[in-house]
């Protein structure tokens, strides 16, 4: 194994346990705040349409928290076609709003370093 092929290895494990990390974290918010979070959202029918996910055990309240990330990260889309209240939006808090829009934008950054050592690795590039 060249060095690096083992350089793009330890990469991707880095990339793997971060992800981890980041749905360990999603679960702790989901597990705690998740109340509070519904109650922000109101009129909101996205979030209204992803509410009963909260009794789907693990993953729905990952899919939960996740679909909670991406209407605070891209709200312009949500709002334009009503999925989001301007109103909801703007009860957010602050600093809550920035952790949820960081949390999403590490996922996504992450996801995309994951698919691009994958294609690195495929490619034959450091054979």
């Amino acid at each position: 194994m060249s060095t690096g092929q083992l350089v793009i290895g330890y990469l991707g494990g880095l990339v793997l346990f971060s992800m981890f990390i980041c749905i360990v974290v999603m679960l702790y918010l989901a597990h705690t705040k998740m109340d509070m979070l519904l109650r922000l959202f109101p009129n909101s029918t996205g979030v209204k349409t992803l509410e009963p996910l909260r009794h789907a055990g693990i993953w729905g309240k990952l899919m939960l928290i996740g679909g909670i990330t991406g209407y605070v990260a891209f709200p312009r889309l949500y709002l334009k076609n009503g999925q989001l209240s301007c109103e909801d939006l703007q009860a957010i808090p602050n600093s809550l709003r920035f952790k949820l829009a960081v949390m999403h934008w590490v996922l996504v950054t992450l996801l995309l370093a994951m698919f691009a050592l994958f294609f690195i690795r495929k490619s034959g590039l450091f054979n």
